[in-house]
């Protein structure tokens, strides 16, 4: 009787052990392999694509007064707009998105800023956001 303690710890590991074997471990390998293989391809998604750092975000209250670009906006874009790269992405949304795509558009044939590849993608949405990204 005084061993029954024991005896019940002892079966108990082996049971955690038998479940951590038999469960968990193959289904952390798993995860494992499906995170490499999901970094893996964001990698070549990033190389096709040309993909240079991430998405750059700008605040939208500063950046549009009456869906034209106010003075800082302007100030910023000569600032932050790298033209040694080969293109820029910008991702404009909001409820009058196409009236600022315009003025974005104005502004960068007005300032003479001309990419090889401009893709300007506008969404009309409630939520306002205004993004770029660069491409190699």
């Amino acid at each position: 009787m005084k061993y029954i303690g024991w005896i019940i710890a002892i079966l108990l590991f082996a049971l955690l052990l038998y479940t951590y074997r038999t469960k968990y471990a193959p289904l952390q390998k798993d995860v494992t392999e499906l995170r490499e293989e999901i970094s893996m391809w964001e990698d070549v998604l990033r190389g096709e694509k040309g993909v240079k750092g991430e998405r750059q975000r700008f605040a939208t209250d500063r950046f549009f007064d009456n869906d034209k670009l106010t003075p800082f906006a302007e100030v910023e874009i000569l600032r932050k707009f790298d033209m040694r790269n080969r293109g820029i992405e910008i991702y404009l949304t909001a409820p009058n998105a196409f009236t600022r795509a315009g003025d974005l558009l104005r502004f960068f044939s007005e300032q003479h800023i001309k990419y090889r590849n401009l893709s300007l993608y506008a969404a009309v949405d409630s939520i306002e956001r205004f993004e770029y990204k660069f491409i190699k």
